[in-house]
C-alpha cells in the first residue's frame, strides 16, 4: 500500500525547531509539568511519590486505557452518557483515525470527507483503494458545512463520513443545529461518523461532541496535542458506543498498538480529571492572539480571511503570485517564519496561520510585523 507523503507533517517536523517566527504550531503553547500541577492545582510532590513505587507492567489489567485514564475521557463528554467502555486509548490523534479508518472501511464501501481536513482523513482510504468522495467547504460560505451536499454525497454504500469539528483549518465550528442535521444525513443511510474533535474547547459556552445526538455510530475522536498542550505524551482516544466498531477498532490495535504509555496515561488523567482548568488557560492564549491576528488581517491588502475560527489556527488566502509551497519555503528561508502551506490540505493560494503557541503577545506582533515585511517582498 502507497500512501502519499504527509505533507503538513513532512514539512512542520523538521522546521519546527528551526523557526524565529513559528506560525506553523497547531497546538497551544506546550504546559511544563511544573505548570501543569500549578494550572490543575494538583500535588506534584504526592504524584512524584506515587510514581516513585508504581509498577511499570505495561498496562496495569486493561490494555484498552488504566481504568482512571478513561474516566477522565468519559468526563469530556457531559451530555452523551459516555461510559469508561467506550473509551480506547490510541497513540495520539493520528492513532485514532488511522484505527478508525482502517477499521471500518472495505472493499465496496464509500467514505464521504468533508474538506479542507487532516490528510488522513482522505489519503488513507484512496490509499486502500476506497472511493473517496468530497465535500468542499467553500470560502464564500464562510467555510459552513452545505447540508445538501453533503446529502447528495451520501447512499447506501457510504460506511464512514469524516471530518474535523473545529475544522482543521479554517477553525469553523459546528454546533447543535448543524451536528444534529449531520448526524441525521449519516443515520439516512446508515454510515458510521468520524469526528476528530481534538480542537474542541476553545469556546466559552459548551462546544457539543458528536456523541450528544443519541447516535451510536457516532465516534469522536482527540487526544492531548490541542487544547490540553501536552502533544509530547502521545495520548490519544477513540470513543464509540457501537459494540462491532469498538470491536474491530480493539483487535485492530491489537496489531499496532498493545498498550499506551502508563506513565503517559496518569500524567494525562490529570490534566483531563481537570480540563476546564486545562482549557481556561488554553483559552487566556487564544482568545487575545485571535483578534490580534484577525486585526492585523486587516491591515494587510493582499490577504483575506474568513470564518469564525474556534480552534488554534486559521486558514488565510493571499492574491500572489506565487504556490503555497513556494512562499512556505522562500518564508522560512529568509525570515525563518514558519507557515504551513495551504497545499497540505489542497487550498490554493492559502497558507495556515497558528496562534496558539504565542503566550508572549509582543512576541506574537512582533512575528506578525515580520510576517508583513516579509508579504511585501511578494509584491
Amino acid at each position: 500500500m502507497i500512501l502519499a507523503d504527509f505533507l503538513v507533517e513532512q514539512w512542520l517536523n523538521p522546521m519546527d525547531s528551526k523557526a524565529e517566527h513559528n506560525f506553523g504550531t497547531s497546538c497551544v503553547k506546550a504546559l511544563t509539568m511544573d505548570e501543569l500541577f500549578r494550572v490543575t492545582e494538583q500535588d506534584e510532590n504526592a504524584f512524584l511519590k506515587d510514581l516513585s513505587t508504581m509498577s511499570l507492567h505495561y498496562h496495569h489489567g486493561d490494555s484498552t486505557g488504566s481504568p482512571r485514564v478513561k474516566k477522565a475521557v468519559a468526563g469530556l463528554y457531559p451530555k452523551a452518557d459516555v461510559d469508561p467502555k467506550h473509551v480506547m486509548m490510541v497513540h495520539g490523534g493520528t492513532g485514532a483515525n488511522d484505527i478508525v479508518i482502517m477499521g471500518l472501511l472495505e472493499k465496496g464501501d464509500n467514505i464521504v470527507v468533508i474538506k479542507p481536513t487532516y490528510q488522513q482523513h482522505y489519503d488513507i482510504p484512496k490509499s486502500m483503494g476506497i472511493e473517496t468522495r468530497i465535500v468542499q467547504l467553500k470560502e464564500e460560505e464562510e467555510y459552513l458545512l452545505n447540508m445538501k451536499e453533503l446529502s447528495k454525497a451520501v447512499d447506501g454504500n457510504t460506511k464512514l463520513i469524516a471530518l474535523s469539528n473545529p475544522n482543521n483549518p479554517t477553525g469553523v465550528t459546528l454546533y447543535k443545529d448543524g451536528l444534529q442535521e449531520l448526524v441525521e444525513i449519516a443515520r439516512s443511510v446508515d454510515a458510521y461518523i468520524l469526528c476528530d474533535e481534538i480542537y474542541r474547547g476553545m469556546d466559552e459556552t459548551y462546544m457539543p461532541s458528536i456523541l450528544d445526538f443519541g447516535y451510536d455510530k457516532a465516534i469522536s475522536v482527540s487526544s492531548l496535542s490541542k487544547m490540553f498542550s501536552m502533544a509530547g505524551t502521545r495520548i490519544g482516544w477513540i470513543v464509540t458506543k457501537d459494540e462491532y466498531a469498538y470491536k474491530n477498532f480493539e483487535n485492530r490495535r491489537s496489531y499496532n498498538t498493545i498498550c499506551c504509555g502508563i506513565i503517559d496515561e496518569i500524567v494525562g488523567a490529570i490534566a483531563m480529571e481537570n480540563y476546564e482548568k486545562v482549557w481556561a488557560r488554553a483559552r487566556s492564549i487564544l482568545a487575545p492572539n485571535k483578534q490580534m491576528v484577525y486585526d492585523w488581517v486587516k491591515t494587510q491588502p493582499h490577504l483575506s480571511l474568513h470564518g469564525d475560527a474556534k480552534g488554534t489556527t486559521c486558514l488565510i488566502r493571499y492574491d500572489y503570485d506565487i504556490t503555497s509551497t513556494d512562499m512556505a519555503v522562500d518564508a522560512m528561508e529568509k525570515a525563518r517564519i514558519l507557515l504551513c502551506h495551504g497545499a497540505c490540505f489542497d487550498e490554493e493560494p492559502a497558507f495556515r496561520l497558528g496562534y496558539g503557541g504565542f503566550t508572549d503577545r509582543n512576541q506574537l506582533q512582533e512575528s506578525l510585523d515580520a510576517l508583513g515585511d516579509y508579504l511585501k517582498t511578494l509584491e
